[in-house]
């Protein structure tokens, strides 16, 4: 792949082909109905690809699509002949059918775009604490455009991100990230009841630190005295301060980074 490249490929029964166009007629396109996985490679090594599958698997089971035999265990295939640093985002859709049939013949895409490392080394976050609704107990679903609308505000604000809260004003997670906090020397982070997305490295970091997984609100963000936002292309990213409020601790952040890159 070339400086900024993508390739498109989806499933065809028995392997992986080069595709061009999602078909109109599929419901991943016309409503949303698809769910997906976000992975970094770096030089054909997927992080995490065993989890993300499992991830992938465990999304398509509750909301009853049938994964196609076969699609999940050729993806390495894909992703390892890739070169320098690629962003593959995995989507399985609930194929072509009115909205209310059931799902009988999805389809699987692979996505892969060439992409740098983050080089930003910690991050400014806002706040949107207006009620955003979550999807499914926070599947990762097609329906995304609240979370990116609500994070190019952000961006245009001059931050990194944003905390996103529920209607019944819960912290969520950030628009694109979930987020940990540590209030009292004790790390915290959003229950999945919430809305918290069930990622790979939130749960990477629940396997590796004593976290409790709890109803947050606007006050425990305003006392914690460190923060992190994890998704699967930033890693665990540090955050310095939050709606202008400084953090200078990184202690959790920093120990859990190094561990990560040395996995």
């Amino acid at each position: 792949m070339s400086h900024g490249a993508q390739s498109f490929w989806q499933w065809d029964g028995a392997r992986y082909s080069p595709a061009v166009a999602v078909p109109l007629a599929d419901r991943g396109l016309r409503y949303g109905m698809s769910v997906f996985e976000s992975i970094r490679v770096a030089a054909g090594q997927a992080d995490f690809l065993a989890e993300h599958c499992e991830s992938l698997r465990r999304a398509c089971e509750t909301l009853r699509f049938p994964v196609p035999t076969g699609a999940l265990e050729a993806l390495g295939a894909v992703l390892s002949g890739t070169e320098g640093d690629v962003f593959a985002r995995i989507y399985v859709t609930a194929g072509d059918g009115p909205p209310q049939a059931p799902v009988l013949d999805p389809r699987v895409f692979v996505l892969l775009e060439e992409r740098p490392r983050p080089s930003v080394k910690a991050y400014r976050v806002g706040l949107c604490t207006e009620g955003s609704s979550v999807l499914f107990g926070g599947l990762k679903t097609g329906n995304y455009w609240r979370n990116l609308d609500q994070w190019t505000q952000a961006q245009g604000r001059g931050e990194d991100e944003a905390l996103l809260f529920n209607e019944r004003a819960e912290l969520v997670s950030g628009c694109v990230a979930n987020v940990f906090l540590v209030v009292d020397g004790r790390i915290a982070t959003p229950a999945t009841s919430c809305g918290a997305r069930v990622g790979v490295l939130r749960q990477w970091v629940l396997g590796r630190c004593e976290v409790e997984e709890r109803v947050l609100k606007l006050s425990d963000v305003e006392r914690a005295e460190e923060v992190f936002l994890t998704n699967s292309w930033i890693g665990v990213m540090p955050v310095t301060a939050i709606a202008g409020r400084t953090l200078a601790c990184r202690d959790v952040a920093s120990r859990l980074q190094s561990e990560l890159g040395g996995r």
